[in-house]
């Protein structure tokens, strides 16, 4: 397995930074690949980062934000215009 499990299977303090790094190396391969074949179809680099941002956002809305009017426009608002 390539992702860590966490140090205990109950909650403690570092728990969500714990997660995020045992993500890290995974998560900049595959943003990597994905920027690199954006690249490649003439996406330009500023443009990809906010469309990585953009998905990232609008997966965490997914799994746990509200998803009033005001949340979705200022997401749009910040990472979609």
């Amino acid at each position: 397995m390539r992702i860590h499990k966490p140090m205990r299977p109950t909650e403690y303090p570092s728990r969500s930074y714990d997660c995020q790094l045992a993500l890290e190396p995974e998560f900049r391969r595959a943003v990597d690949f994905l920027a690199s074949e954006a690249g490649e179809a003439g996406w330009s680099s500023n443009e990809i980062t906010r469309a990585i941002v953009g998905l990232a956002l609008a997966y965490a809305a997914d799994q746990h934000m509200d998803r009033t009017p005001a949340s979705t426009m200022n997401i749009r608002r910040l990472f979609l215009n």
